[in-house]
């Protein structure tokens, strides 16, 4: 390894990758000009875990792990998990038999549950302890004994695993599934890249019994991943098409994350998973084998001033199709739609995708296809009562011409008070964090605005409806597929689209967009909304054609 110059390395084909802490994606980057998108600082903070400078500090604390936000961690933070030895050890000595042999599920229980079975198992030890000719009762007893127990005892090895990353942020009941175990779980489901049910299913299950290292080295390799993506301009991650591929034999996240039920054959002439072919070349390139072999090459650049953590590595060439200005466009299949006269719980055999293609000499060129949502049973606001009613997103072309970094949300009028509410002890506080900026935000930290273009004779009237294609902060609704009517996005997807799209298209940036939006909530006190900007706006010229697809329509 020897050092070369930024223009002589652009000069070999080399790629310039940046390691420091104060990287930041490139829609959030410092313009040539010196603006600075407001949502920056609290990007670094987060990625950096200097949870003070956050805004939303004890909530961000309990968050922990932001990469499916679309906020992944610096690598001086993966090198410190790397190299916490006594957190390593402490995994190590968690007895892992209980857990190999746990019930399918383990979820959220009462406190009167956890006691009743604690009860429950009292009482058949003292009846099989008690002297007795065995009969067939004792045989079921010692049944069902061994399965509560193992309950018990599965739970008890997840609380410890919990405990070795610091993650329960209120005492647990040992052995019970409670509410400070179930939020603890979902930290490690966002730390594992899974979605963060709260139950402790097989995937979760195969993640707490992984070796801690091997998990921490996967971390550094998403971070790698995403550095090479945001360089590169690349986004084919083989979700069009065969899927995405292993880098170094290792799979960075579980197909639920990115699959789409339903979708499952290639999509015709989808490009392949480009981006774990580049990441697993800069990975080579760094000689990151494994735990070990990276954090000795992140201790070897942890002294450096940032503006020397620069690394040039050879990666595969981008495709042919690549541009400054690529033909783009984005559809929407909306997969299943019941027309349900009230809400009905249903289980979609093909969920809403969304799905990006380049156009390149005449033909599409699907790029990825990630899980969406189209709408769903919502509570709304209606002459002072609150009642359920479909909100769905309108099928036929739209566009999407304005893009907003740390956007803002505006809450309708149709909007319960009490869901713009967090409880806190007896009272309630108003819950910032919805509003946003923030990655736990209505429209998460990036969001594309849906627009109707209207023709007109000298061009287009371009009308809002109020649906965006955005990340979330609520990640599990991707599980079920449900929204107000916008297209909800992972995160970490919502950010790779921006950076691609700002990469690829010709924009005009607007920088931050004032509004003036006031509002009273009453709801446990009474609490006041008041937001000033609706983000960081990037106009695209021309907008990117959206086809939101009807999907097939089911009737009860």
């Amino acid at each position: 390894m020897g050092t070369v110059c930024r223009e002589d390395a652009e000069r070999l084909g080399l790629t310039v990758l940046d390691l420091s802490e104060r990287w930041v994606p490139p829609m959030l980057a410092t313009r040539p000009d010196g603006y600075e998108p407001r949502y920056q600082k609290t990007y670094l903070a987060l990625a950096n875990e200097r949870f003070r400078d956050a805004h939303t500090e004890s909530l961000a604390r309990r968050d922990r792990y932001f990469e499916m936000y679309g906020i992944a961690p610096s690598f001086s933070v993966v090198r410190e998990r790397l190299a916490d030895v006594a957190r390593h050890q402490c995994h190590e000595e968690v007895d892992d038999e209980a857990l190999w042999s746990a019930p399918d599920k383990l979820a959220l229980e009462s406190a009167g549950e956890a006691r009743e079975r604690e009860r429950e198992v009292k009482k058949l030890r003292a009846r099989l302890d008690a002297p007795q000719v065995a009969t067939e009762l004792d045989v079921e007893a010692h049944t069902e004994l061994a399965a509560l127990e193992a309950h018990g005892a599965a739970i008890r090895a997840v609380q410890a695993h919990l405990a070795c990353d610091e993650l329960f942020t209120s005492e647990p009941v040992a052995g019970a599934y409670t509410a400070p175990t179930s939020r603890a779980v979902r930290a490690f489901q966002r730390g594992a890249m899974l979605l963060p049910t709260g139950v402790v299913d097989e995937h979760t299950r195969m993640q707490l019994l992984a070796d801690s290292r091997e998990r921490d080295f996967r971390t550094a390799l998403r971070v790698l991943r995403e550095r090479v993506i945001a360089t590169t301009g690349l986004i084919e991650d083989g979700t069009a098409g065969t899927g995405m591929e292993l880098v170094l034999g290792r799979e960075l996240e579980p197909p639920e994350v990115w699959r789409v039920d339903g979708h499952d054959l290639p999509l015709p002439g989808a490009a392949p998973d480009l981006v774990s072919r580049a990441t697993e070349a800069a990975a080579i390139a760094l000689g990151w084998r494994d735990p070990d072999a990276t954090l000795a090459f992140l201790d070897s650049i942890a002294e450096l001033p940032a503006e020397a953590q620069l690394v040039a590595v050879r990666l595969p060439p981008p495709p042919s199709y690549h541009a400054d200005h690529m033909e783009l466009q984005a559809e929407i299949d909306r997969g299943d739609v019941w027309l349900d006269d009230s809400p009905t719980k249903r289980k979609l055999e093909r969920r809403p995708a969304l799905i990006v293609y380049a156009v390149h000499d005449g033909e599409r060129i699907p790029l990825v296809r990630w899980p969406t949502t189209i709408g769903g049973w919502q509570d709304e606001k209606v002459d002072g009562k609150v009642v359920k009613r479909y909100k769905g997103s309108p099928a036929g072309p739209r566009v999407w011409r304005d893009v907003f970094v740390g956007p803002s949300w505006l809450p309708p009028s149709s909007t319960p008070d009490g869901e713009l509410v967090r409880r806190r002890g007896d009272g309630g506080v108003l819950a910032r964090e919805q509003l946003g900026p923030s990655y736990r935000g209505a429209f998460g930290v990036v969001s594309f605005v849906h627009l109707n273009a209207v023709p007109r004779d000298e061009g287009y009237v371009y009308r809002d409806e109020g649906i965006r294609t955005h990340a979330t902060g609520n990640l599990v609704s991707l599980d079920y597929g449900a929204s107000h009517g916008c297209h909800r996005l992972l995160g970490m997807h919502a950010v790779r689209l921006a950076n691609f799209v700002l990469d690829h298209r010709e924009h005009v940036h607007h920088g931050d967009t004032p509004t003036r939006y006031r509002r009273t909530v009453h709801h446990r006190g009474t609490h006041r909304i008041a937001i000033d900007s609706l983000g960081d706006r990037t106009e695209l010229v021309p907008p990117i054609p959206v086809d939101v697809l009807p999907g097939t329509i089911h009737k009860p």
